[in-house]
């Protein structure tokens, strides 16, 4: 696109051609002839394209800003003392990596006693089941009596849930011992780590933010003309402006049901991939969402038009007049950029010497070698 002010049509100099003539004799004199003047003379050459139309995909517009596809603030199992941090922020963890250490004496000294509880009462449920073996065989044989028998059977099954109990108990206190170590629930980046060795920290307490940004998100802000168009598995296409001209690809993921009574607009979800992590949270992005159906378009190479006072316009091409034509641009690319509105299909637009005409200059037109206006075309 070409930028410039409105400039008078300069003047075109005719040449005169010389011509002398003379014949024998000192008396023969020079004559000069000045050629008739061609139709051309005083106007402007240009290069002309027809405008015209192609179906293109439609395309929904909107903003937004990009979300991590999962955050947490991670919280300490248990109550304790943080003893050892073991990530800074901005580490990159895997899933159940350690985060930090609490102070974990009190839950080993009672994992210790839950496990000679549970060997004592293994000792016990062995005794009894023993006793009640050999109290059944003298049964049998009529050398004890019943309730005897009963009273050991009795006691061999209560033997058995002390073991049960003993053993839920070992393990309650072996999991007081694994929760003082805080894990990562995913991996992700680190954000944030609130505290630092020497603090209390409760189930309360966040002590560190994990975020997952490989797959991101992107939350759009969609009007509600074109929410009624968005189905999830679109395809989705962002730029933002720290990579200037890369186009992030994406799809819908997600729909929020509700439109916003505000904004009159609808929260729609896109999911990017994300594997090089180029895109962070809190970044805006500005996308276009490609719907399934196509509509009629307008094209012209983006040299045709220029700005003038912040208004984008065209030159096309009325017989032998140059008419200035204020439009509204679309999207521009490989060259071509869409009209939105001011032309005609059909109508043939001016590419070169933009900087010779005004509204209503006389100009010759340029054509093709096969005679013909050539044709703008979309790749």
């Amino acid at each position: 696109m070409r930028i410039f002010g409105i400039r008078t049509i300069g003047l075109v100099a005719v040449c005169a051609a010389l011509g002398a003539a003379g014949c024998g004799g000192d008396d023969a004199r020079a004559s000069t002839a000045a050629p008739p003047a061609t139709a051309d003379a005083g106007l402007t050459a240009v290069t002309g394209v027809t405008v015209i139309k192609q179906d293109v995909p439609v395309i929904v517009r909107a903003t937004g800003t990009f979300t991590p596809d999962e955050a947490s603030d991670v919280a300490a199992p248990v109550s304790g003392q943080v003893v050892k941090t073991l990530v800074n922020v901005g580490d990159i963890v895997k899933s159940e990596q350690p985060l930090l250490l609490l102070d974990d004496r009190d839950a080993r000294l009672r994992l210790d006693q839950a496990r000679a509880s549970l060997e004592r009462a293994e000792a016990d449920a062995q005794k009894a089941k023993t006793d009640a073996t050999r109290s059944g065989e003298l049964f049998q044989k009529g050398f004890t009596t019943r309730s005897e028998y009963e009273r050991l059977v009795t006691q061999d099954t209560g033997a058995g849930a002390a073991v049960a109990q003993a053993r839920a108990q070992l393990a309650s206190a072996q999991k007081a011992v694994d929760d003082s170590v805080v894990r990562a629930p995913f991996a992700g980046h680190v954000t944030a780590r609130p505290v630092a060795a020497g603090e209390y920290v409760t189930p309360a307490s966040k002590v560190a933010t994990i975020v997952r940004i490989a797959p991101i998100k992107l939350e759009l802000m969609v009007k509600e003309a074109d929410a009624v168009k968005v189905r999830r598995g679109l395809s989705v296409q962002a730029e933002v402006s720290g990579y200037p001209g890369v186009v992030f690809a994406g799809s819908v993921s997600a729909l929020n049901v509700a439109i916003d009574p505000n904004s009159r607009a609808m929260t729609v979800e896109a999911t990017f991939p994300n594997t090089d992590a180029r895109v962070t949270p809190g970044m805006f992005g500005t996308a276009q969402i490609r719907l399934p159906a196509t509509e009629t378009a307008m094209f012209v190479p983006s040299g045709a038009v220029l700005k003038i006072a912040n208004t984008d316009a065209v030159y096309v091409i009325e017989g032998d007049r140059a008419q200035l034509r204020i439009v509204q641009l679309g999207d521009a690319r490989d060259g071509m950029v869409r009209i939105e509105s001011g032309v005609q299909e059909g109508a043939i637009v001016a590419t070169n010497n933009l900087d010779k005409l005004v509204d209503g200059a006389a100009v010759r037109l340029t054509q093709a070698s096969d005679g013909s206006v050539p044709a703008a075309r979309v790749r």
